[in-house]
């Protein structure tokens, strides 16, 4: 896919980021040397790329836009078995992966940031992901919160909200 690839996939991630640390954001554009429109062309661009009737599909839209995965590992959920498919973005979050499961005819299911292996955890905004807190907290419960991109873990009276799989707040 000419012209998007792992940086603009970056930028296209920090977009809805920015709904809860604008200033993280605006530094992690800067880190990538781009500039506020091209951040913004980024995320208009994937999401043409999305509904875009031509375009490519499922996994074959993230083999196009940042190459074939680092790493691919079958995956028994109840009575199926997914795929799940990672690759390395370095730049912005060098010890995390974009991780993709993939379901039946290469459909994505379910997109998101993951620890890589051996990397430690950072207990704050963009330190740490929803596997780093499920497997330091058992007793932590998910919850979808009905928006695209974004996930919630409660954790006692704690509510920490992820997007991307990325911590950006707890309240």
């Amino acid at each position: 896919m000419k012209g998007f690839g792992r940086r603009e996939f970056q930028l296209m991630l920090l977009r809805r980021m920015a709904d809860f640390q604008p200033g993280l954001v605006e530094q992690a554009i800067a880190e990538l040397g781009a500039t506020h429109a091209e951040y913004m062309v980024a995320h208009n661009r994937w999401q043409s790329m999305l509904h875009a009737r031509r375009a490519s599909r499922g996994l074959d839209l993230y083999r196009a836009a940042l190459g074939p995965p680092e790493s691919e590992q079958d995956r028994r959920v109840g009575d199926v078995t997914v795929r799940a498919c990672r690759w390395r973005l370095a730049g912005l979050w060098p010890d995390l992966h974009w991780e993709a499961v993939v379901g039946e005819r290469r459909v994505v299911l379910h997109g998101w940031l993951v620890r890589a292996s051996g990397t430690p955890m950072v207990g704050q905004p963009w330190g740490c992901v929803v596997g780093d807190v499920l497997e330091r907290f058992p007793e932590a419960r998910q919850r979808d919160p009905d928006v695209p991109s974004q996930w919630l873990v409660e954790l006692g009276d704690a509510r920490l909200w992820f997007v991307h799989g990325l911590l950006q707040a707890i309240r």
